[in-house]
């Protein structure tokens, strides 16, 4: 990865950060109001949520892969980002039928529950990396253990929305102290030449 593409990673994270405080605000307050206008910009913010998180968890696999060989995460990578888009697509539906919300806010809490099992066993999983994360890898890890535990319990959620948001601005301070190391060879050699 190069250093244009870890700074644009760390601002995206910490974006990601500070949007899903407010967002979780908005969609709350959209959720008490009627009309179209409310459901679309309640599946905008989902949307923006959803972008924010696909990039930044993809720079993380790039960057455990490319800088630090570590390919133990990849498949927990995956199954966070379809959870994610699960998640998200079960928020926007259950937008579109008040007979049907019940339905699809229950099969969103099965997800929530999975999701957070899936956060504790990729941090888990994250924490056997050699190196150290630029000395943020146990900060990072335990923010995302936080997190799981919470979305299990399902009514502690907002906290874990919280400790994830925390997990972000950690994740965005990796990428900027990335984008300050060098290039190993290896990541030398497989850039291509623009």
């Amino acid at each position: 990865m190069t250093k244009a593409q870890l700074n644009l990673a760390g601002w995206l994270s910490i974006t990601s950060a500070l949007f899903t405080i407010p967002s979780i605000v908005m969609s709350w307050f959209l959720e008490s109001m009627e009309g179209t206008g409310a459901r679309l910009s309640r599946a905008i913010l989902t949307a923006v949520g959803l972008g924010l998180f696909l990039y930044v968890i993809s720079s993380l696999k790039k960057l455990l892969n490319s800088r630090f060989r570590f390919h133990d995460v990849d498949i927990y990578i995956s199954l966070l980002i379809w959870g994610n888009v699960i998640l998200c697509i079960l928020s926007i539906l259950s937008l579109e039928s008040v007979r049907l919300e019940f339905v699809f806010r229950y099969l969103s809490m099965i997800a929530l529950i999975i999701f957070g099992i899936l956060c504790i066993m990729f941090a888990t999983r994250l924490l056997r990396l050699s190196g150290n994360l630029y000395g943020l890898l146990k900060p990072f890890s335990y923010a995302q253990i936080v997190s799981g535990i919470c979305f299990i319990t399902v009514f502690l959620s907002p906290v874990g929305i919280i400790a994830g948001a925390v997990a972000d601005v950690i994740l965005g301070v990796i990428f900027f102290r990335a984008a300050e190391q060098p290039l190993s060879t290896v990541e030398i050699v497989s850039t291509p030449i623009e």
